[in-house]
Formats: structure tokens, C-alpha cells, sequence
């Protein structure tokens, strides 16, 4: 490179770097806001008791509610209880901890697989018993275990909510997550 060229470098890198430096502070900037559509999250974490006592292995889910237009200022978020009734919310959709700041609809569900009903079970027992004296095997082979193993893999085990539907498909329960701190939301449940 000449003289001169080096010469016309440093002038345009000199002229240029207040725009560098213009770029990189935008960038930055950008990348705080999260530019995704302005959303902000907020961590949430509480506990869930039941008539008094911890609710466990319950799925809670943060509904951001919307304007008169539909439109919600978030995305949903999803927390389950441990055995002391203890969550904290996360929305993997948005990918944030926590939960959208704002107001939410709350639904706490507990679905449990239910039982199979004494026919089914009848049914499938004499079936498996069935399948034992055409292999050559022994009735004792044929426990309550592997006639619910069977039935597992041909029927969808009923499953039953526990709460009352006020939790969950008919929440009453909402909440305004706060732009600032660390959120403690606890919920007091009645099964009545």
C-alpha cells in the first residue's frame, strides 16, 4: 500500500468511527429492549395450598389477558407446584423466566389419571387369560398390573380434575404481574 493510500485509510476510519461507535450503541440498545415487540417479563414464584395444605404437582398456567381488541401483551406462562406447593413461572414460548408484565387469567389444573372401570378390566383380564392358555401359560401370569399395562396401550386412561372448575376452566382467579421486583404469588384454594 502507498503512502498516500495509507493517508486515505486513516481519514475514512477516522471519519467513520463516530458512526461505529453510533451502530455498536444502537445494537446494544436493541438487544436490552429484547426489540421483540417491547414485552417485559417479570419473575413470579409463590405457593399453592389446598384447604390448608400444599397442593402438589399442580400445573399452573399465566393467561396474559388482552385489550378490547384481543390483543395480549405477552406471551402465556406455565409453572408446576412441587411437594411443598412451591412454583416458579417460566414462558418457554417467549423464552423468559417469569411472566409477562400485566394483567393475567390464572388456571390451576390437577388432572389425575383416573381408574378403569371394572368392565374394562374384566374384559381385558379375560382376554390376557385367553392369549395364557393359548401359549401354554400359567393364569397367575396374568396380574392387575399387566391387564392396566394392556389397557394402557389400547385406552386412554379417564383422566379427573380434583379443583373446583372456579381454578380452572372457569378461573376466577386473576392477577397483575408488577413491572419491577420479584413477584409472590400464593394462592389459597378451597375444595369446596
Amino acid at each position: 500500500m502507498s503512502q498516500w493510500e495509507l493517508s486515505v485509510a486513516r481519514t475514512a476510519g477516522q471519519r467513520l468511527r463516530p458512526l461505529r461507535s453510533a451502530a455498536i450503541a444502537v445494537s446494544v440498545l436493541l438487544g436490552l429492549s429484547g426489540c421483540g415487540g417491547g414485552e417485559l417479563y417479570a419473575p413470579v414464584s409463590g405457593v399453592v395450598t389446598l384447604d390448608g395444605k400444599p397442593l402438589a404437582d399442580a400445573k399452573l398456567i399465566f393467561e396474559p389477558i388482552g385489550d378490547d381488541k384481543g390483543t395480549a401483551a405477552g406471551k402465556p406462562s406455565y409453572g408446576r407446584t412441587d411437594e411443598a406447593g412451591r412454583y416458579t413461572l417460566s414462558s418457554p414460548i417467549a423464552g423468559e423466566q417469569g411472566a409477562a408484565v400485566g394483567p393475567h387469567r390464572v388456571r390451576i389444573v390437577t388432572m389425575k389419571a383416573g381408574e378403569y372401570t371394572s368392565e374394562q378390566m374384566e374384559a381385558a383380564r379375560a382376554k390376557l387369560l385367553k392369549e395364557e392358555e393359548a401359549g401354554g401359560g400359567s393364569p397367575e401370569n396374568v396380574t392387575d398390573e399387566r391387564v392396566r399395562a394392556y389397557l394402557s396401550d389400547r385406552l386412554i386412561a379417564p383422566q379427573r380434575e380434583m379443583l373446583p372448575d372456579r381454578y380452572n376452566s372457569k378461573t376466577e382467579l386473576t392477577i397483575t404481574v408488577p413491572p419491577e421486583g420479584t413477584m409472590s404469588a400464593d394462592f389459597q384454594l378451597e375444595s369446596r
